[in-house]
């Protein structure tokens, strides 16, 4: 059942561009402020993190275990498709990179760091000229991409979807915490995303530059970095060379990364498919 859910996921998050009216955040903002002000807690940011993301997923658990395989498994096959909606990535992400790739390919390195700014905005800081503008702008894609389809399926499977909404409340805590300086929500959300980001750079080497990306992918299993870091790199090296063009100010760049990306759902997806049928 699960591959077929994040089928059905991805056809409709495709499809629609964004999923704003299933991916409501507010409540579980308000869970974190009332436990995040009660008086016991506020010295123990960890007891908190265990808590707000412990309930909603144990009362998930609890509730598809409930349902069983009642009514031929509908009512858990419609519950599983709404929170591994919930769990994929927030806004609509291809339109904003398709506005990155015009703007660099016209060699407007002001619009393209207005863009990086608009996908990441706590990453303008990072950003003090043109070659830190693209490296910040591979990274922010990169992850971006990855938060957005392949962490989400990857806890999906390996754990249903008490996994996937695991992943995306961790995503959230770390996003109210801050992605920069000391925060239990990041080591965590580091720890979580380790194996799935080594797992999307090993696809890309297959779907990519496959030497390039395959050395880049030994050097960096190891890493202590972050995951867009990271991600960012094998993205530079995965791309092929006969997709790295000119733009108009006679700069290297690498077209159209939407393919890349694609292909590498792509080959994801047969990747599950296949241990579907072995299974």
């Amino acid at each position: 059942m699960e591959f077929i859910v994040i089928v059905v996921g991805l056809l409709l998050l495709r499809q629609l561009g964004s999923l704003a009216s299933i991916q409501s955040d507010g409540w579980f903002h308000r869970f974190c402020d009332r436990l995040a002000n009660w008086p016991k807690l506020q010295s123990a940011p960890r007891v908190q993190q265990v808590i707000t993301l412990l309930l909603p997923v144990a009362a998930l658990a609890l509730v598809i275990g409930l349902l069983g395989n009642s009514w031929l498994g509908l009512p858990q096959f419609v519950l599983s498709l709404l929170v591994f909606l919930y769990a994929l990535g927030r806004g609509s992400l291809e339109p904003e990179v398709a506005d990155y790739e015009e703007d660099l390919g016209r060699g407007d390195h002001q619009a393209a760091y207005r863009d990086v700014a608009v996908l990441s905005p706590e990453r303008q800081d990072d950003v003090m000229n043109a070659e830190q503008s693209r490296q910040a702008a591979l990274e922010v894609i990169a992850y971006r991409y990855f938060e957005r389809y392949f962490a989400a399926m990857f806890w999906f499977i390996l754990a249903g979807a008490p996994g996937a909404l695991l992943y995306r409340l961790s995503v959230i805590r770390r996003d109210r915490a801050g992605t920069t300086g000391e925060s239990v929500d990041v080591g965590w959300l580091w720890l979580l995303e380790w194996l799935p980001v080594r797992l999307v750079g090993i696809s890309m080497c297959f779907v990519g530059n496959f030497s390039a990306c395959l050395r880049r992918w030994q050097r960096s299993f190891f890493s202590s970095a972050e995951s867009a870091e990271v991600l960012g790199s094998y993205v530079e090296h995965a791309v092929p060379e006969d997709e790295v063009t000119l733009n108009a100010a006679g700069e290297e760049m690498p077209a159209n990364l939407q393919a890349l990306f694609t292909r590498t759902l792509i080959f994801a997806l047969s990747m599950v498919a296949l241990l579907v049928v072995l299974w």
